[in-house]
């Protein structure tokens, strides 16, 4: 019987500081102070829809674009059907009549805000169209890292919340997927 008013209490008392505690969701959270610099990636899954990410980024004075892209990660040790699979999605090129393009399943809603109030820069879209940009061996040769362009521009100098969102659920995605802010630095 004591054990029984105990576990009561406890729970009591455990409500009681729950109940102080605000409730913060994952799209409430406050974004982290660590400000990002160009050549910044990380996870990005899209298997199911809802997926989030909030960072600060840096963006320097330059006269070069800014990219924010979503990068499919091709393993080279996959096999043959699998990497056609990857590149079908990636370029669009499918189906019966290889002329024609198969429909990008992918949605991202991305945000763009400067965090200085004096820049007015404000990047509000839902990306639905594939737009590949360019492709790089990582990982001594063992990865090759596909982007498309979620934003490729100038932006004005100054630190940026980046806000990404997973709009619809991509199944059929069995390879990693991340997310990456660089500056374009190729020579053309």
């Amino acid at each position: 019987m004591i054990k029984k008013k105990l576990r009561k209490l406890m729970a009591l008392i455990g409500l009681g500081f729950m109940a102080k505690m605000q409730t913060v969701h994952a799209a409430d959270s406050p974004v982290t102070g660590v400000v990002h610099e160009s050549r910044f990636h990380m996870p990005f899954p899209v298997q199911k829809g809802g997926e989030k990410i909030d960072v600060l980024v840096r963006v320097e004075k330059t006269n070069r674009a800014y990219g924010f892209y979503l990068i499919f990660v091709e393993d080279q040790s996959w096999s043959v059907k699998k990497k056609e699979s990857l590149r079908r999605l990636y370029d669009g090129w499918g189906g019966v009549d290889m002329g024609s393009l198969s429909p990008y399943p992918i949605r991202i809603h991305l945000q763009i805000d400067p965090v200085d109030k004096s820049n007015t820069a404000r990047i509000d879209v839902v990306v639905t169209e594939r737009e590949p940009v360019f492709g790089r061996y990582v990982n001594n040769d063992k990865e090759i890292w596909r982007s498309q362009a979620l934003y490729l521009g100038g932006l004005s100098e100054g630190v940026y919340r980046v806000r990404l969102e997973n709009l619809a659920a991509v199944s059929q995605i069995d390879f990693p997927t991340l997310f990456g802010f660089e500056k374009d630095t190729r020579k053309y």
